[in-house]
């Protein structure tokens, strides 16, 4: 049997951590905080830290990453897997999380020493994307591109007699940024022998299924409720019977043995026993092709009435698919973009084998746009503040990418400073602004600050509802657990989810919070 204890991460935005407990392995994935007030830290057990085997990290961002030093700090003696173009990015992050600390007057619950204890093991030298590996003894692990930062990955784990994925931050919409469809490689990848019943046929081992989950306190156990709504060994069964890029035919078995064993032999392949999926955006059913209408709607509307569109970014991730892309769209817009974004479009170059070849919104091949984007063609890059305030002069309606989308950094508010006075300005805000921070108190309350105008028309580099929909289909699992996004939120989805009749028969999904515990 297996444990998951949430240590953060499900029933809220941040803090992403997820403890996977067996007989002979403890295992965690990722270790992030919340970034709001002093920073919110997982609820980490002590006791658990040194008895820890492994920590498996997807991706750099705060959220997913730096409480790590954290678990050093507490006895952690083990390691961190993830990839060599993660490590390159999470000394930035580190020292970006202590210098925020430090402005807002809050103390870390670490040192920067413990930063230096961590030692990383790099996936890529294991194994290459979609092959498994032994990661542990006992466990098998497989690895695969997320879409949602450059060194991002989900994982797929084999521990005794279980099967995990867990998504990471996950997306298929990046416009620059190549994503391994997990089905692909859980159904098509040569997986490692098991001789404990994986390869049992669905109906067999569902029949030896039992839950028990805990809930805020609550135990579960058995049969799961009607309201789970999760097949029983005598109703129909659907077995996934053929993947290809995201594609699948399925086959409904019935209670013959013998059809049964036709079609196991064909295809032996059963649900996972727990998927953690990445629902971020909730109930939001938009595309990647709605929100680019909607980001160029208003900036046109803001362009036309002869104002200047500022956009705070992320140093790394959605800032350099904008940029392309806000280029093509806007080839006669004044166009200023800070360093730090321009940093960030020179690590992609760097990481080739994180870009997509091509994609429909940038012309001819990925890698060639992003250098051309670089020989400084239609934009401009100020250095000092003299030069800022000469372009800010010299141009009416115009485009300007800053890095820091929570508008924390002086720049940042500098720059608000300088739109603030013009109702026909526009701040556009792309991605979640945390409680607390001088991006969400524009949103909540711009009149308070200035005249200029604030709105947030979201780019995904999230799942939202169609997204968690195609994922449950290609990656069906016993147990689905819906995260990263607020509990009201992720409540909403799921009873929405369970409303359509090919949901409810894959297995049960669960909302939860954190401290909650769900048994394998």
């Amino acid at each position: 049997m297996i444990k998951l204890k949430v240590w953060g991460g499900a029933g809220e935005h941040g803090r992403s951590a997820y403890l996977l407990s067996g007989g002979r392995v403890q295992l965690l994935l990722d270790c992030g905080v919340k970034k709001e007030g002093a920073g919110e830290y997982p609820l980490i057990e002590p006791e658990i830290v040194k008895e820890l085997d492994v920590v498996l990290l997807s991706h750099a961002h705060e959220d997913h990453s730096v409480a790590i030093p954290l678990l050093y700090r507490m006895g952690y003696q083990g390691e961190v897997w993830t990839t060599r173009e993660t490590r390159e990015q999470l000394d930035t992050y580190f020292r970006a999380w202590r210098r925020n600390m430090e402005r807002a007057g809050h103390a870390l619950p670490y040192e920067e020493g413990d930063e230096q204890l961590i030692r990383y093991r790099f996936l890529e030298d294991k194994a290459e994307g979609g092959t498994w590996f032994e990661l542990f003894p006992g466990v098998s692990a497989v690895w695969g591109r997320s879409g949602h930062l450059a060194g991002s990955v989900w994982f797929g784990l084999e521990m005794e007699d279980k099967r995990i994925f867990y998504s990471g931050d996950y997306t298929s919409e990046s416009m620059l940024l190549q994503e391994d469809c997990p089905a692909d490689v859980f159904w098509q990848a040569r997986l490692p022998r098991n001789k404990r019943g994986l390869d049992a046929s669905v109906n067999t081992r569902w029949k030896l299924d039992t839950l028990t989950a805990v809930n805020g306190g609550h135990v579960l156990a058995g049969e799961p409720s009607a309201s789970h709504t999760l097949a029983s060994a005598s109703s129909e069964v659907v077995l996934r019977s053929s993947v290809s890029a995201g594609r699948f035919v399925e086959q409904r078995l019935g209670n013959s043995t013998s059809k049964e064993a036709e079609v196991t032999k064909a295809s032996p392949i059963s649900l996972l026993d727990l998927a953690i999926v990445d629902a971020a955006y909730g109930t939001d059913r938009d595309t990647q092709g709605n929100k680019l209408e909607q980001l160029e709607h208003v900036i046109r509307e803001t362009i036309a009435r002869g104002g200047k569109v500022l956009m705070p970014m992320p140093s790394v991730g959605r800032g350099q698919e904008i940029m392309l892309w806000a280029q093509q769209q806007f080839p006669d817009v004044p166009i200023v973009v800070e360093q730090g974004l321009v940093d960030g479009l020179k690590q992609l170059l760097r990481a080739p084998y994180w870009l997509k070849e091509e994609e429909e919104h940038i012309p001819g091949v990925v890698k060639d746009a992003i250098a051309h984007f670089l020989n400084g063609d239609g934009w401009e890059l100020p250095v000092t503040k003299e030069e800022r305030e000469r372009l800010l002069n010299h141009h009416a309606a115009s485009l300007w990418f800053i890095p820091d989308g929570m508008m924390q950094s002086s720049l940042a508010r500098w720059y608000y400073n300088q739109f603030a006075d013009s109702g026909n300005n526009l701040v556009l805000l792309t991605g979640h602004v945390s409680a607390g921070t001088y991006a969400h108190r524009l949103l909540q309350n711009s009149a308070k600050y200035g005249a200029c105008e604030v709105r947030k028309i979201r780019y995904k580099v999230h799942q939202g509802w169609k997204d968690v929909e195609r994922m449950l289909h290609q990656v069906p699992a016993r147990h689905t657990v819906l995260v990263h996004a607020d509990r009201a939120e992720t409540d909403k989805l799921r009873e929405g989810l369970l409303g359509e009749k090919w949901v409810s028969r894959k297995g049960i999904l669960h909302s939860l919070s954190p401290g909650d515990e769900l048994y394998l």
